[in-house]
């Protein structure tokens, strides 16, 4: 049975009635009924003519009838134009200044938004790994990486010299943090990378050589590019590409691997998420 290379990426919603006297309908009015007074009224009934006097009486009643409705004709029309100008006034007024509306303030997010998600991300993750060293190592990638086990690592599949290897994802990449024995194991590892990467560029193109980087806290570190080909599985034949850097005053390491395919085959992807603890770029 073939043991798998190490750092072999894993994949990872009826009418209503109208009352008579309402608006716009005349009201009901009966007919006037001529009446006969009273009898021992003093006044005459029947077809007896009217006196002097009562036609008097009668001629000065229609004329303070007419007076009266006269009167209530101006009356009217003046009230009827003070409605009128008061109905265009108010129209005007809410045409010309509307009422203010209510206009709901969003709020703004803070600059710490989702910095308590990413505390509790790295604080998790730091707990995961197996020494405080390497934990300081992988500082910068704490709150981006999950799914830490150091028991996925069995010590058949660790490298020559490799003490603890911890499997982390992010995303599409797999990530791992290695402490070695001592320095003489890192360098021996060092020198087997090294090794891969001088055929990179023919199977995953644009691969950078071998350099010296330095990160965010001004710590130099090996940085190395490399690929291999899967020999056999499932995925037998796909090229995976990977980034291991170290420590060189330290025996400890980190790797990022991906499947080129993954990737898009380009090397900025996987760069991208190094370079969170990288001050100088790589060769791109």
């Amino acid at each position: 049975m073939t043991t798998q290379h190490p750092d072999r990426a894993v994949w990872p919603s009826s009418i209503e009635d109208v009352p008579a006297t309402a608006p716009g309908r005349a009201p009901a009015v009966e007919p006037v009924r001529r009446t006969t007074a009273p009898p021992d009224s003093g006044i005459r009934t029947g077809t007896q003519p009217a006196g002097s006097d009562q036609l008097r009486s009668l001629a000065s009643d229609n004329r303070s009838g007419r007076r009266r409705r006269w009167a209530r004709g101006p009356t009217a029309l003046a009230l009827a134009a003070l409605l009128t100008g008061a109905s265009i006034g108010f129209g005007l007024h809410y045409t010309v200044v509307p009422p203010p509306r209510h206009t709901p303030t969003a709020t703004a997010p803070t600059a710490s938004a989702g910095a308590a998600f990413a505390q509790r991300q790295a604080a998790v993750n730091r707990a995961s790994l197996p020494t405080p060293g390497i934990a300081d190592f992988a500082g910068p990638w704490l709150a981006t990486i999950g799914g830490c086990s150091v028991d996925a690592i069995s010590e058949t599949q660790r490298g020559n010299g490799e003490t603890t290897r911890t499997r982390c994802t992010a995303g599409i990449v797999t990530s791992y943090w290695i402490t070695y024995r001592n320095l003489a194991d890192r360098e021996a590892a060092e020198a087997r990378y090294r090794s891969q990467a001088a055929n990179a560029a023919t199977l995953a193109p644009g691969a950078a050589p071998p350099t010296q980087q330095s990160t965010a806290a001004g710590r130099p570190v090996q940085y190395i590019e490399y690929a291999y080909r899967i020999p056999t599985g499932d995925r037998a034949g796909q090229v995976v590409v990977a980034i291991w850097w170290s420590d060189p005053t330290k025996p400890i390491a980190g790797v990022f691997t991906c499947y080129w395919a993954e990737l898009a085959s380009s090397w900025l992807p996987l760069r991208d998420l190094w370079a969170q603890a990288a001050t100088t770029p790589v060769q791109r």
